[in-house]
């Protein structure tokens, strides 16, 4: 069992760092976009129906951008520094260098 987690977690380790190498190769491209959505919920799996909130705990943030010339809308997860200045129907400009997210700059 051990070995077993041992072997997942260098795949794991090996998978990120290949994505991040991919992220760095990448040129930054700029896309016109909405945000359509955010939602901050827990990092926690539990999923009890009765289940307290922590509060100090673990989140995740993540926005919905909807190019404004069309396509597939991305989510994209941030963290909490760059999630909160961003609001639900903002326009603007949108920052990526493969997967990674670079910034989301809003119209005046």
């Amino acid at each position: 069992m051990v070995a077993l987690i041992a072997v997942l977690a260098t795949q794991r380790y090996f998978s990120q760092r290949k994505q991040e190498a991919a992220n760095d190769r990448e040129p930054v491209r700029a896309t016109q976009v909405v945000v359509s959505d955010k939602r901050a919920f827990a990092a926690s799996t539990n999923r009890s129906r009765q289940r307290e909130h922590i509060v100090n705990e673990a989140m995740r943030y993540e926005v919905t951008f909807q190019p404004q010339r069309g396509g597939e809308s991305l989510v994209v997860r941030l963290k909490q520094p760059q999630y909160e200045p961003i609001t639900p129907g903002a326009r603007g400009t949108l920052k990526m260098q493969g997967t990674r997210f670079i910034s989301f700059t809003a119209e005046q």
